[in-house]
């Protein structure tokens, strides 16, 4: 009898580093709105802004053919649930719209901040955007060049803002493929939770495994690029057999260490790489340095497909880099650096996340 194996998994994944760890999105059930989870954003105050968000995209979200003419008339069938972690003042969640041209290479991103300068208030609000709420705008058009423009404006003007800088391009048929809910800006420290998310009209739980398309938590990670060999990440377990005099068979086996490594070979040797496979090393510039004594905590992400054809996404929050880097320079040769990381256990959340989405 012919058999199924409907749980394949093939192909390769991406594997992305943050350092420094200042800036956090990570499932938290601590203060879900509904259901078990919620997502939990955080900057500590330093470094760079950058997008520290909730993301929804893919194929799934593509195929619900949302213009941008059509999001324009429903802005108000868009919201997102928040909470704040505390009282602190500062620019918090923002909503984040990208198009894209189905028949070219331009995109715009439309950006709804409607809580600048919001004081925080620890309790769960259903944040519905409206046609008058201010936002900002960046992109590329038909033939290649970007545009941004920061200058506030509502949110029924955009398009008409948009086509304008892109030469009198009709946007009408671009189409919605990705929402973000984020933090920006890099302080004040703060942090807030983002629980369900609607757009146009559709509610999407923000669950592991649930009804979101492309479901992803991210802040401002970099790739490694290039692979010689994939991305491995292997988890092992030690324990201790409870024997007692009286039995032959152990009666009981407790846990007593996990271990969980990600390896890889980069084929891209750019400062940057190198940099993170260094433990000790310290990067400024174009200048590493190595003898410093500093060890770097850092925050890995891996995406790839699952059996099901859609996005895994596994998460490490806090790893260090270990083992030995050697690096050949030979004629005719590519150099490889070789890296391994080691995750530590946070204090606030698992040593590493699995999740598989179902859209």
């Amino acid at each position: 009898m012919a058999k199924t194996i409907a749980n394949v998994l093939s192909g390769v994944a991406t594997l992305s580093v943050r350092e420094p760890n200042n800036a956090r999105a990570e499932w938290s059930e601590v203060e879900p709105h509904v259901g078990d989870h919620c997502v939990k954003l955080s900057k500590d105050g330093t470094g760079d802004a950058g997008s520290t968000h909730v993301e929804l995209g893919g194929a799934t979200l593509i195929a619900r053919g949302i213009t941008m003419t059509l999001w324009t008339a429903a802005i108000d069938t868009n919201s997102f649930f928040f909470k704040t972690l505390d009282t602190t003042v500062g620019n918090y969640a923002q909503m984040e719209f990208r198009f894209e041209d189905p028949d070219s290479d331009a995109w715009a991103e439309i950006t709804a901040v409607p809580l600048q300068g919001h004081t925080g208030d620890p309790i769960w609000v259903d944040q519905e955007l409206a046609d008058g709420d201010m936002s900002g705008i960046g992109g590329i058009d038909e033939i290649g060049n970007s545009f941004f423009l920061w200058v506030l404006a509502a949110l029924s003007t955009q398009q008409g803002v948009i086509e304008g800088l892109c030469s009198g391009a009709d946007c009408s048929n671009w189409i919605l493929s990705r929402v973000r809910v984020e933090l920006w800006e890099a302080g004040p420290e703060r942090g807030c939770y983002v629980d369900s998310i609607e757009v146009m009209g559709t509610v999407y739980a923000i669950e592991p495994g649930g009804n979101a398309p492309g479901l992803s938590l991210s802040s401002p990670f970099r790739e490694i690029g290039y692979t010689e060999d994939g991305v491995t990440m292997e988890y092992t377990a030690e324990t201790t057999d409870i024997e007692v005099a009286e039995e032959t068979v152990p009666i009981d086996r407790v846990l007593t260490k996990e271990t969980i490594s990600v390896t890889c070979n980069m084929a891209e040797s750019s400062l940057y790489n190198i940099d993170k496979a260094m433990a000790g090393s310290v990067l400024s510039g174009s200048i590493l340095q190595i003898g410093a004594g500093v060890l770097k905590t850092m925050n890995l992400k891996i995406e790839g497909t699952n059996p099901a054809g859609f996005k895994r996404a596994i998460h490490l929050p806090l790893v260090t880099a270990t083992g030995t880097v050697g690096m050949a320079y030979k004629k005719g040769e590519k150099t490889v650096v070789p890296v391994s990381f080691q995750a530590l256990k946070p204090v606030t959340e698992a040593a590493c996340t699995v999740v598989d989405n179902a859209a």
